[in-house]
């Protein structure tokens, strides 16, 4: 196999990337681009990369800055589809949220580490994605011990807001976005609603992950995605120890139940 987008092509599937970052930097862009060609990425959701906003919790001027950017890409790059970045704690944030949905928008998030996602706070994004029948990406770190992000949401944030809202489409950003996954599955086995989802993307390389949620997990709630994190994230699925088939439901099946845009 020369290359892995030669694998792609032979497995004759488009890979469905939920989670994926554009920026403000039009040669970033670019090379984004090249590498969702590389690797065979039919469709990638992507929202501005939270650090070009300059700090975690950006003025409503620079988020929106951001989504104007967002869109410039996506009508320029048939790839990708449009995330609405919002800082939960700029209440103007609400009605340009929508403005974007209305506009073609496939859902609202990444939600970063501003503030954590107080049901007061997320609420009316919340009763967004529930009008527009589009998902919510919120950052999710998997942290035990004492963290310097107090902000950070955790699992039990986000089976907190699925419980209360079970028609709204949540997304557990990064499974292997760092810190102790295993103990993130187990609590959201625990939390046993149907509509939480789960990123499979990030950084970390351990073995047994993807089988794991597979095995413990309602696997028709396995997304694929990267975070940007393409090779590692793609190969996490190919390496493990699962049928096909089910591959087949990450990386393309199961995220074109839950976007429904085309």
């Amino acid at each position: 196999m020369s290359n892995i987008s030669d694998l792609y092509k032979i497995k004759k599937i488009g890979m469905i990337d939920v989670h994926v970052h554009g920026f403000l930097n039009d040669h970033m862009n670019n090379m984004l681009l090249k590498y969702i060609k590389i690797f065979g990425i039919e469709k990638a959701f992507i929202s501005i990369y939270p650090f070009d906003l300059g700090r975690i919790d950006p003025s409503h001027e620079d988020v929106l800055k951001g989504n104007i950017k967002i869109k410039e890409l996506i009508n320029r790059e048939k790839s990708f589809r449009g995330m609405v970045y919002v800082n939960l704690l700029n209440s103007e944030d609400v009605d340009m949220a929508e403005r974007f949905l209305r506009e073609g928008f496939c859902g609202i998030g990444e939600i970063y580490r501003s503030v954590k996602p107080r049901p007061g706070l997320i609420k009316p994004y919340i009763d967004l994605v529930i009008e527009y029948d589009v998902p919510i990406l919120i950052h999710v770190a998997h942290r035990l011990y004492p963290r310097s992000r107090p902000r950070e949401a955790s699992v039990y944030d986000l089976c907190r807001i699925a419980f209360k809202w079970p028609k709204a489409k949540i997304i557990v950003s990064h499974i292997a976005g760092g810190g102790d996954w295993e103990n993130s599955i187990e609590i959201l086995k625990r939390c046993d609603v149907s509509n939480i989802y789960i990123d499979t993307g990030g950084s970390v390389g351990d073995s047994g992950m993807i089988e794991r949620l597979v095995r413990e997990f309602r696997r028709e709630n396995i997304l694929f995605g990267s975070d940007n994190i393409f090779s590692t994230s793609i190969a996490r699925i190919e390496d493990a120890d699962v049928d096909e088939d089910i591959k087949i439901m990450i990386y393309r099946e199961n995220p074109l139940k839950v976007f429904k845009c085309d």
